[in-house]
C-alpha cells in the first residue's frame, strides 16, 4: 500500500512530493532518541529493574491499546491469536526462523517491535557494564557474520543494526562520549531537515555496498547512517568537540562527493532522484548559518515532540478510518476534505490522549 492510498484510491502526488518525506531516517533518529531518553533517565549507578518495566509499559501501552481498537474497527475484527501477538509487540516484518507474525493494519507500528527488544537489552547491558570499544567491536563482528545469513534469522540481524543507534543515544546520554555541553549552540534546523531529506534518498550506504559488489540479505547499509545521526544528536544534545565538527564536515562532504562524480559523468539530471537530493542539500547549505527561522520552528516542533508517540501510532489507522467510512466522487476535493480530516483528527486525538488521558494513566500507576 503506497502513502497516497491510505487515504484514497487511485491517487498519486506529483513525482516530487514523494522526496518530501524520509521515513527510514527519520525511524534511525528515532531510535537515537529513544536510547537518549533511556540514558538521561537512568541513573548509570543503580536500575530498579521492577519500576524500569513498570515505566515502560505505561508509557507504551495506553495509546498503543487505543491504536488497537482503531485498528479492529477498521478490519472488521481480529483473532485472538494475531491480537496477543501484536499486544505482546511481537509483530514484525520478517520471519522469526519459519514463524511469520504480521502487523495488523497499523503498519508503521513495526519499530514498537524492535523498541521493545532494545528496552528488555537496556538491562542486560546496564549490569554487565560492558566496555564501550569492546561492545561495539564485538556487535560489528556479529553484523559481517550476518551479512549473508539464513532469511530465517535476518531478523536478528536488524535488531543489532538498530541497536547500533539506539545505544549511540545511550551514550550521549550518559555523556560517554564526553562532556561538552554548550547551553548556547546553535541549531541549524533547516538545514539539518534539508540534508536529512538529501542523505535519505541518495541512499549513501547502498551504493557503498554495491561499489563494493557486497549483496546482503540483511539491511546492513543502515551502518552508514551512523554518522549523519551523530551529528543530529550532537547538535540537539548541544555537544561539541573536535570529533563532532570533523564528523559534521564529513556528513555535508559526502553527498558532494556523490554529486560531482553524476556531474563529471553528466548524469545529474537523468534522474528527479539526484536533481531532488542536489536541491535538498544546496539547500541544506544556504541555511547552514541561518538562526531565526530555524529557531522558530524549532520551538513549534517541540511542542509537537510532547504528543509525537501519540502521532506515530495513530496516524495510519485514522487515515484508514476515514477512508472507509468517508466517500466523495469529485477527486480534488475528496483530497481537500480527507487529507484537512486526517490532520485534524490525528492531531487532536493525539493531544488529547498525550496531554490528558497518558498523564492521568500515569499518576493512577504511579501512585498505587
Amino acid at each position: 500500500m503506497s502513502h497516497e492510498d491510505i487515504l484514497i484510491n487511485n491517487f498519486n502526488w506529483p513525482g516530487f512530493i514523494h522526496y518530501l518525506g524520509a521515513g527510514h531516517l527519520s525511524v534511525i533518529i528515532f531510535f537515537c532518541l529513544s536510547g537518549y531518553v533511556i540514558g538521561i533517565t537512568n541513573d548509570k549507578k543503580q536500575l530498579n529493574i521492577k519500576t524500569y518495566i513498570k515505566k515502560r509499559i505505561v508509557r507504551l501501552y495506553p495509546i498503543y491499546i487505543v491504536s488497537i481498537i482503531i485498528c479492529i474497527v477498521i478490519a472488521g475484527g481480529i483473532s485472538l491469536l494475531i491480537l496477543t501477538e501484536n499486544l505482546f509487540f511481537l509483530e514484525n516484518f520478517y520471519k522469526y526462523w519459519n514463524i511469520k507474525i504480521p502487523v495488523f493494519v497499523n503498519f508503521a507500528s513495526w519499530s514498537l517491535n524492535y523498541e521493545v527488544v532494545y528496552y528488555l537489552l537496556f538491562i542486560a547491558l546496564f549490569f554487565a557494564k560492558p566496555k564501550v570499544w569492546h561492545l561495539l567491536f564485538s556487535m560489528l563482528l556479529l553484523s559481517i557474520l550476518m551479512l549473508h545469513c539464513n532469511p530465517g534469522i535476518v531478523f536478528l540481524a536488524n535488531y543489532l543494526n538498530g541497536f547500533y543507534f539506539w545505544i549511540l543515544g545511550l551514550f550521549i546520554g550518559w555523556k560517554i562520549f564526553g562532556d561538552n555541553d554548550h547551553e548556547n549552540l546553535t541549531v541549524p534546523l533547516l538545514s539539518m531537515l534539508f540534508l536529512h531529506l538529501c542523505l535519505h534518498h541518495l541512499g549513501l550506504g547502498l551504493m557503498i555496498l554495491k561499489i563494493l559488489e557486497l549483496h546482503t540479505e540483511t539491511n546492513f547499509d543502515w551502518l552508514f547512517d551512523i554518522p549523519f545521526s551523530l551529528m543530529i544528536m550532537s547538535i540537539l544534545t548541544q555537544k561539541e568537540n573536535l570529533f563532532f565538527k570533523y564528523n559534521k564536515l564529513l556528513c555535508y562532504i559526502l553527498p558532494a562527493i556523490v554529486f560531482l562524480y553524476l556531474i563529471l559523468n553528466h548524469r545529474i539530471f537523468e534522474d528527479l532522484r539526484w536533481i531532488m537530493c542536489l536541491i535538498f542539500w544546496l539547500l541544506s547549505l544556504i541555511f547552514y548559518n541561518e538562526k531565526r527561522i530555524s529557531a522558530f520552528v524549532l520551538e513549534k516542533l517541540t511542542g509537537i515532540g510532547k504528543i509525537s508517540y501519540a502521532l506515530y501510532l495513530l496516524h495510519v489507522p485514522i487515515a484508514l478510518l476515514i477512508k472507509k467510512t468517508i466517500f466523495i466522487n469529485y477527486q480534488p476535493m475528496e483530497v481537500a476534505v480527507k487529507y484537512l480530516l486526517w490532520l485534524i483528527l490525528t492531531f487532536s486525538l493525539s493531544i488529547l490522549l498525550e496531554l490528558y488521558f497518558q498523564p492521568a494513566i500515569k499518576k493512577y500507576f504511579t501512585t498505587s
